[in-house]
């Protein structure tokens, strides 16, 4: 009996709460159906159209728009270089939110640039520059094949050469360690300013709509707060007052793993988009650019595992070379084939709240002997920020 007045209770609570909600609904439904502030607005529609991928193929031009504001558009004409075009469409009458694809069969030269404009009903023209056109990679398996190559040269390779840093940490000096570890927690300071703006940048071109900032933050937020469920996780141990300790050793090693692997994502994202956009020579300079930039990433991995009391197993080092370089390799194809500002800006988002964490997480294990106080420490903080800015330099 006390079971089921127990249930009762449970069940007359859960209703109690759902009610507020309940109404909420009614109330806006309501609102929706009669819309008593329809009659009050005197002004013409607000026309906004978002691009958010150009697809070019031989003689072939795909546009996906999304609807950017808060009004219905009807797109009633199609113009490329100054001139209407003929085209097929999904849906020519957008709603809030709604997406279709434009389909122009147009002879488009390699190398020049393309200006299309759409006109809607009300007569408001949108335009779309394409800066230099180039054949859209397809997805096939030769092209994956490249990407992912890609993804290996930039990513997973330069972190496992950075790992074999290891044996001359190991080798160092208790000042030359502290030094070490400043120098890596400046690699990651200038990982974290670099995702951020980068963050930043994608947000501002994501459909107004969608708002971008708002996806960035709250990407890097979620990022932040499942990184200290994480370390709370790997670092179980209490101290004398009950509080979690930092986290050290491999636990460390492999929370810098997960934060630099997010941020090499967004690396790939930009090879990808590049080499997708026909920017081949840009491309080049990325994929040397970060080849050499995140050989100094497998240092900031390795930096928590220099004591030799402690020797992982072989496979650990695996691990933390494909967690830290593998993002890379599925940035690389999204930016290739799938890349949007908004998924941008959620990847960017998420980089930056794990790379903030990981700085913490770093500093309170650096903190403890005070390395970081030092005029050792502060020159190795300083240099790892100007050896990424450096190196970055060749990635620009």
């Amino acid at each position: 009996m006390a079971v089921r007045a127990q249930q009762r209770g449970g069940l007359s609570t859960a209703l109690i709460a759902l009610l507020p909600a309940a109404i909420i609904v009614v109330l806006v439904g309501l609102f929706l159906a009669f819309n008593p502030i329809a009659s009050l607005r005197e002004v013409p529609p607000v026309e906004a159209v978002a691009f958010e991928q150009t697809v070019l193929t031989p003689n072939r031009i795909e546009l996906r728009i999304r609807n950017d504001g808060p009004d219905e558009v009807t797109i009633a004409q199609v113009l490329v270089n100054d001139a209407y075009w003929a085209h097929t469409i999904g849906d020519p009458t957008l709603g809030r939110l709604e997406t279709t694809t434009v389909a122009i069969p147009y002879p488009w030269d390699d190398g020049l640039p393309l200006s299309i404009a759409l006109l809607t009903s009300t007569g408001v023209t949108i335009t779309h520059d394409v800066e230099v056109a180039a054949l859209t990679p397809r997805t096939d398996a030769r092209t994956i094949g490249i990407y992912v190559l890609l993804g290996l040269y930039i990513g997973v390779i330069p972190v496992a050469v950075g790992l074999f840093w290891l044996p001359a940490l190991r080798r160092a000096s208790d000042r030359w360690l502290g030094f070490f570890l400043a120098f890596t927690l400046g690699l990651l300071a200038f990982l974290l300013i670099d995702a951020f703006a980068e963050g930043l940048e994608f947000a501002a071109q994501t459909a107004a709509v969608l708002d971008g900032l708002l996806l960035f933050a709250i990407s890097a937020l979620a990022a932040a707060m499942a990184l200290v469920a994480l370390g709370d996780r790997l670092g179980r141990e209490t101290g004398s007052a009950g509080q979690p300790r930092a986290l050290t050793g491999l636990a460390l090693a492999y929370f810098i793993a997960a934060g630099i692997g997010l941020h090499n994502l967004g690396e790939g994202l930009a090879v990808g988009a590049a080499l997708a956009a026909g920017e081949v020579a840009l491309g080049t300079f990325l994929v040397l650019g970060f080849a050499i930039h995140n050989t100094t990433e497998g240092l900031a991995i390795v930096a928590p595992i220099r004591s030799k009391a402690a020797r992982p197993a072989l496979w650990h080092f695996v691990a933390l070379g494909a967690l830290a370089g593998a993002p890379t390799i599925a940035g690389a194809l999204a930016g290739g084939f799938t890349l949007s500002p908004a998924w941008s800006a959620v990847a960017f988002g998420i980089a930056t709240g794990t790379i903030a964490q990981v700085i913490w997480a770093v500093g309170r294990s650096a903190g403890r002997d005070g390395a970081l106080r030092s005029s050792f420490g502060l020159l190795g903080f300083l240099g790892g920020l100007l050896f990424m800015y450096a190196t970055g330099l060749l990635a620009g």
